[in-house]
């Protein structure tokens, strides 16, 4: 099976996979921000796109599963909230305008691809905009809290700072986090956290 039929899967099976609830740590650092426009990959049902949506901010968000995709446009629209959502995956994604925030949340890939996709960002962002990231820790494989279970996946926290070598890098952290994500992300998790900004 492949990796796009896994997770379509997953997102038919479950009614809300990751919580109606936008993830606490993007929150958190957009709640600082002025609302403008803000990038979403790997977005899923939208859980993320459409709170900021409600806060003011532009979203365009994308993922490669058609099933998050109608799920997250079912959703805004009961919300009635506008949100833009492609059915891409990272390496074919084209952007429309520059951004004023990206929100990688949870997006794990490995690390030929990450990079690629990491040293996209800062031409992606306008002057002044932050790249916000949360992501599972390595130490985060043998548990049952979420987060992929291949180690590939999960960055080395030093590596993952040098994806971001063009950017200031206003915080970074190594953290242990309560999970309470929908079914997929319940419990103790190990994470790691930056925020990143284009001069």
């Amino acid at each position: 099976m492949s990796t796009r039929e896994t997770w379509n899967n997953r997102y038919a099976e479950l009614d809300i996979a990751y919580g109606l609830e936008p993830n606490q740590f993007l929150k958190q650092e957009l709640e600082k921000l002025t609302p403008g426009y803000l990038l979403l990959p790997g977005e899923g049902e939208g859980r993320n796109a459409i709170w900021a949506a409600k806060q003011g901010w532009r979203p365009l968000a994308f993922d490669y599963s058609v099933e998050a995709l109608n799920k997250a446009l079912k959703w805004s629209a009961r919300e009635k909230v506008r949100v833009m959502y492609n059915l891409t995956d990272a390496e074919n994604f084209r952007p429309y305008w520059k951004f004023d925030a990206i929100g990688l949340i949870s997006f794990h890939m490995d690390r030929e691809s990450r990079k690629a996709f990491h040293k996209k960002l800062a031409s992606w962002l306008n002057p002044g905009g932050h790249v916000i990231l949360e992501c599972f820790h390595p130490e985060q494989l043998p548990r049952t809290s979420g987060g992929p279970k291949v180690e590939e996946l999960l960055p080395d926290p030093e590596d993952l700072k040098q994806d971001f070598e063009g950017l200031t890098i206003t915080h970074f952290a190594i953290a242990e986090t309560e999970l309470n994500e929908g079914p997929l992300h319940q419990g103790l998790a190990k994470v790691i956290r930056i925020v990143a900004q284009k001069d």
